[in-house]
């Protein structure tokens, strides 16, 4: 019967969680098909460019949420609600000020930033339009993922899928309207996106509205402990979100430099399918957060490990079925983003191998997420660490010089083995 209630539990958290994030990753998945259809594959290159600076704007964001989130739930299981409350309004305010100093450094310095991450003369004002008018939105774009994190610790995992539902269904329309007929091109995808967020705020925003829950927006006073420790136990998610920019950096570099423009419009399309992948992987790893982080509350260290290893299962069967659907339909796939043969071509061959490395991504994101839920904040940290900024870029780079330029795309394959092993040993 417990085991029953555990399992209702696990999905009841989960379901709504991949749904969340899915949605999310929606956002800017349906940016790249209406840009590649509606602008061609420049404009794909350049919002692939663009990646790495708005993903540092949600790796912060995120990095907050989970660690306020953890924290919050934990003082949960031990009914301390002031605490929780602390730390929900402190992680607020400080992802507020840091989307605001974003927005003002890519409305001031938008050339200087698209140069900076590697746009080439051809390319630079579509980077730094599309960043400008993607950024403008930022706090909203931080707002919602931190308010669905919190929403979700506060018993309200179903909110949390339907304020990212309205938001990327309004996406949607909007990319259409404005790419297509109003025909405003990366500043239309860009402006649709931010106005999908605000809607998802909205509806987020309500969940704190009810007496009967318990977490409320208020104002709290800044304490110097309760920051450092939400950015301690965050700092794993950090890093954790920073993978996928950092591996997108060097892929890029390498793709232009043996395959040219092409090469970094194909790999473009390979980094929208990473981001819905991904984003599968992550929400169900923080769908298991709070479950996780309150059984550690309430002492039950066998509770969370049951959760953590049901995560670990599921995870793995779900990387098997996406790797199969992109063997099977790959082609089909990338084609809605872009039709061009070669392009198709050449994304699908990346595809093929670069797909091996999700089996072992899928374990490795839930023992992350594991760790900062308890608190082992050092072990979440070398696993992140290694998955991040350390083995995933010595491979993509080694790797080809080792092995020749056809093995171009095994990088991340050896590098996702190599940290699930030291996970493991851990």
């Amino acid at each position: 019967m417990k085991k029953l209630l555990d399992d209702k539990k696990f999905y009841k958290f989960v379901i709504p969680s991949i749904g969340a994030m899915l949605v999310t990753g929606l956002y800017f998945v349906v940016d790249g098909i209406f840009v590649g259809r509606g602008v061609g594959t420049a404009g794909l290159a350049a919002v692939n460019i663009a990646v790495p600076f708005i993903s540092l704007l949600t790796a912060f964001t995120m990095m907050i949420a989970m660690g306020g989130g953890t924290l919050a739930s934990i003082e949960f299981g031990r009914n301390n609600y002031k605490k929780a409350n602390e730390y929900f309004n402190l992680s607020l305010v400080i992802v507020i000020l840091f989307a605001l100093f974003m927005t003002f450094v890519s409305l001031i310095f938008p050339i200087q930033v698209a140069r900076f991450l590697g746009a080439s003369k051809v390319l630079e004002n579509e980077v730094a339009v599309y960043l400008k008018y993607y950024v403008i939105f930022g706090i909203f774009f931080c707002g919602s993922s931190i308010l669905s994190v919190f929403v979700r610790n506060d018993n309200n995992p179903e909110l949390a899928l339907w304020g990212m539902l309205v938001g990327a269904l309004t996406n949607i329309f909007l990319d259409w309207l404005l790419v297509f007929p109003l025909k405003m091109g990366l500043k239309g995808a860009a402006i649709a996106s931010g106005l999908g967020q605000i809607l998802a705020c909205l509806v987020l925003f309500s969940h704190f509205l009810g007496s009967e829950k318990k977490l409320k927006i208020s104002f709290t006073i800044f304490d110097r402990d309760s920051i450092f420790e939400i950015i301690k136990i965050g700092r794993p998610e950090f890093i954790t979100q920073m993978s996928q920019p950092v591996t997108i950096l060097c892929y890029n570099y390498l793709a232009m430099k043996i395959f040219g423009d092409m090469g970094v419009a194909a790999f473009s399309v390979i980094s929208y399918i990473l981001v819905i992948v991904i984003c599968i992987f992550t929400g169900l790893g923080q769908g298991i957060q709070p479950l996780i982080s309150h059984s550690v509350g309430e002492n039950k260290k066998e509770k969370a490990n049951y959760f953590f290893k049901k995560g670990i299962k599921l995870n793995i069967l779900l990387s098997i079925f996406m790797y199969v659907t992109m063997l099977v339909f790959g082609k089909k796939i990338i084609s809605v983003f872009n039709p061009n043969v070669v392009l198709v071509d050449m994304a699908y061959r990346c595809i093929n191998v670069y797909g091996i490395s999700f089996i072992f991504a899928s374990v490795n994101i839930v023992f992350i997420i594991y760790y900062l839920a308890t608190k082992n904040t050092n072990h979440a940290l070398i696993i992140s660490g290694l998955r991040s900024f350390i083995l995933n870029v010595l491979f993509i780079f080694c790797i080809p010089i080792m092995l020749g330029k056809n093995f171009i795309w095994s990088g991340m394959i050896v590098a996702e083995l190599s940290v699930m092993l030291v996970a493991i040993f851990v």
